[in-house]
């Protein structure tokens, strides 16, 4: 999240701007929205950040700003047995949607990175 994306409306009392972390926050909520989605990725550094910034919700959310195009990667964790293509179809639509209808942005690019599998809990059982 090093660029600020620029989003800002001036209104007859004032402007209006609204923060990355508020546009991370809206995409993570999006994409835990959709079944067969364990939780949001971001691997130890996202998980360690999140902790010691008490911030929740921006974990495994990242935007880039390029010429005026805003970016998005989405990392997540998906459930054992789930359809990995159809549900990463599903969290790009539903972040996208999600941060233009809330935002008033648009979103050029929603990458999906699907960073593991929740491993089932028979897994971890040694047969003997």
């Amino acid at each position: 999240m090093k660029d600020q994306v620029r989003n800002d409306r001036t209104t007859d009392l004032g402007v209006v701007r609204i923060n990355n972390e508020a546009i991370t926050t809206i995409a993570s909520i999006a994409a835990m929205d959709i079944k067969g989605v364990h939780k949001m990725g971001g691997g130890l550094t996202g998980t360690l950040c999140e902790i010691f910034s008490r911030r929740r919700g921006t974990a495994g959310v990242k935007i880039r700003m390029k010429d005026s195009e805003v970016r998005l990667t989405v990392a997540i964790i998906v459930e054992y047995g789930v359809d990995i293509p159809r549900i990463a179809d599903e969290v790009q639509q539903c972040v996208k949607l999600s941060v233009e209808k809330m935002t008033g942005l648009v979103l050029s690019e929603v990458d999906v990175v699907v960073e593991g599998v929740r491993t089932p809990a028979h897994a971890n059982l040694k047969e003997d």
